[in-house]
């Protein structure tokens, strides 16, 4: 889901950008109210937090020619703003806003109020908080990884940015992922500064999941250019597409 933001105050914009890449979301942002109406002209967003006192058209201007644009209009919106009294906050409500947040505000409660617009605007990506593939269940609510095993289901807890990284590598099975799309997902910035602890990440992940061949899953380094999520054919499975017999699943490239 791609979240867009309006906040004049850069650090504070790329704070809010950072928290939310950590939980899961694409971010945008734009630092005065007429830009921001020409991003969503060309880029459509799925949720809007808006602050009030931004240059050019203010939060609630934007707010309100979203509400009144048929084509913008039905995407949930949060006011994030330092107008603290009641008269503001009835304004904003008022006037479209779908929740109101004062700043300063603290992470956890802002990632809980955009999941709840999210949960109400978008049902049906409900089943995306959860992702299944081969032994592994991803849970994004709990942050954590369900691994069945001969012994069992065995329940893996991952810090933040270790299950985003494990999302990301989940989702994009078979493809291969660049270092800047890894990094820009973590931090929120592409700054190769971050390629030796993205490395250590990774190798995190590879230990704790237990991504090895002999799993169904692996992590393979691609040289020079970022890393690949493999799904591997078990052995049954590779003798029936050797006879000619079609495998049920996901298609995968063999290498013998």
């Amino acid at each position: 889901m791609r979240i867009a933001i309006l906040e004049d105050t850069v650090k504070q914009a790329y704070t809010v950008a950072g928290w939310l890449h950590q939980a899961g979301y694409e971010c945008v942002m734009r630092h005065d109210g007429d830009s921001f109406v020409g991003m969503l002209e060309h880029e459509p967003a799925d949720m809007l937090l808006l602050d009030w006192d931004v240059p050019g058209k203010c939060g609630i201007e934007v707010l309100k020619w979203v509400r009144a644009t048929r084509d913008h209009g039905e995407v949930p919106i949060i006011m994030l703003t330092q107008h603290d009294d009641e008269t503001s906050i009835v304004q904003g409500l008022d006037t479209g806003a779908d929740d109101y947040v004062v700043k300063p505000a603290r992470e956890q409660e802002l990632v809980a109020r955009i999941r709840a617009q999210m949960r109400k605007y978008y049902p049906e990506n409900l089943r995306e908080r959860k992702l299944k593939l081969g032994r592994y269940t991803l849970d994004a609510d709990a942050r954590s990884v369900l691994v069945d095993g001969v012994d069992g289901q065995k329940l893996v807890n991952l810090p933040e940015r270790e299950f985003a990284l494990a999302m990301h590598f989940f989702r994009h099975v078979g493809c291969v992922v660049t270092k800047a799309e890894l990094r820009e997902k973590i931090w929120g910035e592409s700054d190769p500064k971050y390629d030796a602890t993205l490395s250590t990440y990774v190798s995190k992940l590879r230990s704790a999941l237990q991504l090895r061949s002999k799993n169904g899953m692996l992590i393979s380094t691609v040289y020079n250019h970022g890393y690949r999520m493999e799904e591997l054919l078990q052995p049954g499975r590779r003798q029936a597409v050797a006879r000619g017999v079609r495998a049920t699943g996901p298609r995968t490239a063999l290498t013998f």
